[in-house]
């Protein structure tokens, strides 16, 4: 079975402090089995409990991480994004940059829930093809191309909240 998990946190446990709020430090994770003929792993961070104002803009959870890897790619360590990824990764934009949150680009933006806690999805998918999209590709071209080449699909699910900060420009 395809897993992902971290050294960090449990499925279902809580998000450490060090990954969250104005940390741009992503969480280490490690996946195993992934299936055969993978030639990329598409990674995403997603709140799916956001508050209603940011859903009813989006028509979906809010995306804190975006990421092509590599196929021959097992694991992130600490820190990866931003600027340590593995060779031949690709970040895409994230809703910190389509709400123009400063001080955010196209890397890892950790768990911020404003309201109360939240549960964030780490979501990797397996692929059997490289999608060819720009780091600039909105969530409706990604999710097309990563939902079209999908051979199977691992999660994990992490807990944080409520934000001991105010979100930034709130």
């Amino acid at each position: 079975m395809f897993t992902l998990s971290s050294p960090v946190f449990e499925d279902g446990g809580a998000i450490p402090d060090k990954y969250v709020e104005d940390s741009i430090i992503s969480p280490p994770l490690k996946w195993e089995n992934a299936p055969d003929g993978t030639e990329c792993f598409f990674l995403v961070m997603m709140d799916q409990d956001i508050p209603s104002q940011y859903r009813e803009n989006l028509g979906r959870g809010f995306i804190h991480w975006i990421a092509c890897i590599p196929g021959s790619t097992a694991e992130l360590a600490e820190g990866a994004s931003p600027g340590n990824m593995p060779a031949g990764s690709k970040e895409f934009k994230t809703d910190f940059v389509t709400f123009s949150m400063p001080g955010y680009g196209n890397h890892y933006g950790g768990p911020w829930p404003p309201d109360a806690p939240h549960r964030y999805t780490f979501l990797l998918f397996a692929l059997k093809s490289v999608p060819d999209l720009s780091p600039d590709a909105d969530f409706t071209e990604i999710a097309t191309a990563t939902l079209c080449n999908t051979i199977d699909v691992a999660r994990l699910i992490g807990v944080y909240g409520p934000a001991k900060k105010p979100l930034p420009g709130s």
